[in-house]
């Protein structure tokens, strides 16, 4: 089965912003099995190229106050 590679901008807490990394399975016959796959894609966590570790949304938010 063909694989997919979807990217996004994440913040890793050991390298800061990298481009996150997950895998997807490409179109597959039967489509039911291919549906519940890419579902089950879509819950897993983009991860960090160089560690592997989940990544969160977007950039690191300051928490200083003014």
């Amino acid at each position: 089965m063909a694989t997919k590679t979807q990217t996004r901008t994440g913040t890793c807490p050991t390298h800061g912003t990298v481009e996150a990394t997950r895998e997807v399975p490409g179109p597959s016959f039967p489509f039911i099995v291919y549906g519940i796959r890419l579902l089950m894609a879509a819950f897993k966590p983009f991860r960090c190229p160089t560690c592997g570790l989940p990544v969160s949304r977007g950039a690191a938010k300051s928490t200083a106050q003014s």
